[in-house]
């Protein structure tokens, strides 16, 4: 999915750790690498109830809310496609590190905020930390997991992105509401996070050595080869439904909450968005064996349905269809996300894993913003209720097009998802 920027696949092919290094027989290791992934998407997640708080102390609307959410997308990708390759290089625990102090130096910008222009710098560095450490800590992970079990990996990599994102959305509602200095508090809870985060990146091991050679900026090479390109535009279309919610409702949600439902209370608004990302979270802890284009096919209709009530409660004005629309987003999220990123490691050659990876979640975080800042320039010229609308409904066409596909689309070939005991 602020972030939820959920990478639970290695997104660059990682050099193998060295011949006969054992694997962590405790899993305290891999606990630690998914709890320095944790601290960035809590990050990722606290500004969410707070932008209504800006908008009113800057005065500014909701296109340059949008634009502002887009400067994190910007971040992320900066990182995510020149600064995480290099831990194949230097090791990943050095960008980990990177990763933490750009987390704390996020909260500090949002600290010393005085209008837009630092509200988007603090949100684009916000964006620098997740985009080096998701796909960082998820290799991370990959290689500290006692059983090799890599669904085991994905799973917790995702639940911990979504889990974290509700987490901030939530104490930062609360805070903002329920205890002083609304716009400073909750980042100094998250400065404090962050070196609880380096802490656990010096408790973990490094599993990939240093390797010789030219240590300087590359971009990460995007990649999708012609014999997969049906599976890959399933799930890339996938994902980008997937990451259009998250943008529409980790930006505009609370705004929407307060000028259309009138709801004033930011822990209650925090709460309603908290929902959706919670309940992603919860799928990927009992998703079991559902994977893949199996996933798909469960995910697509429950998000079919969460939209049409999404689009019915807009123009109704109605807290509850909203809050019901909101939990049916959140399971429907947690199984399409699942089941995108699932079939992409599934029919990935193992040679071209990181291109390819790296191609399917660039689109999903274009997909993150575009249709967010569209929401916004919409909203100038037909409010945010009908902007709104018009939002869900063209969502709901691209997902029924979408489910349309995948059922006409034949399972790949390889089993379901990389078999236990592999990396």
């Amino acid at each position: 999915m602020n972030g939820p920027d959920p990478t639970p696949s290695d997104p660059e092919p990682r050099p193998t750790p060295a011949p006969g290094a054992p694997r962590p027989s405790s899993r305290w290791p891999f606990r630690f690498a998914a709890f320095s992934l944790a601290v960035t998407a809590f990050g990722a997640g606290i500004p969410t109830p707070l932008y209504v708080v800006y908008q009113h102390e800057f005065h500014f609307d909701a296109l340059v809310l949008a634009a502002i959410f887009g400067s994190y997308t910007l971040g992320v990708l900066v990182t995510m496609l020149f600064v995480a390759p290099l831990s194949d290089v230097v090791g990943r625990k050095p960008v980990l590190y990177l990763g933490m102090v750009l987390t704390g130096a996020s909260a500090i910008v949002f600290i010393l905020a005085d209008g837009v222009a630092m509200l988007a710098l603090a949100r684009a560095v916000s964006g620098l930390a997740v985009g080096a450490t998701t796909s960082t800590a998820t290799a991370a992970m990959a290689s500290l997991e006692p059983r090799r079990d890599q669904h085991h990996v994905a799973r917790v990599s995702v639940a911990a992105n979504f889990g974290a994102v509700a987490s901030g959305i939530l104490l930062s509602g609360f805070l903002s509401v329920y205890a002083p200095a609304p716009t400073t508090l909750i980042f100094l809870v998250l400065v404090a996070a962050s070196g609880l985060g380096v802490a656990a990146v010096a408790a973990t091991p490094e599993r990939v050595p240093r390797q010789p050679g030219e240590r300087r900026l590359h971009r990460q090479r995007l990649v999708v080869p012609p014999s997969i390109r049906g599976p890959f535009l399933v799930a890339a279309g996938a994902l980008a439904a997937c990451y259009s919610i998250y943008g529409f409702f980790g930006a505009l949600a609370p705004t929407f909450l307060r000028d259309v439902l009138a709801v004033d209370n930011r822990a209650a608004a925090a709460g309603v968005v908290a929902i959706l990302f919670g309940g992603a979270a919860l799928v990927q802890l009992g998703l079991g064996e559902v994977r893949d284009r199996r996933a798909l096919l469960l995910g697509l209709p429950i998000m079919l349905v969460a939209l049409v009530a999404l689009v019915i409660a807009l123009p109704l004005s109605s807290l509850p269809l909203l809050i019901a629309a909101a939990a049916l987003l959140g399971t429907g999220i947690g199984f399409v996300y699942m089941g995108s990123v699932t079939l992409i490691d599934r029919v990935a050659p193992v040679a071209l894993r990181g291109e390819i990876l790296s191609a399917f979640f660039v689109v999903g975080y274009l997909a993150l913003a575009i249709p967010t800042v569209g929401v916004g320039i919409a909203a100038d010229r037909i409010g945010l209720a009908g902007a709104a609308v018009v939002f869900g409904i063209a969502l709901g066409v691209f997902a029924a097009a979408l489910l349309v596909t995948t059922s006409f689309t034949p399972t790949p070939p390889g089993g379901e998802g990389r078999p236990r005991g592999t990396d």
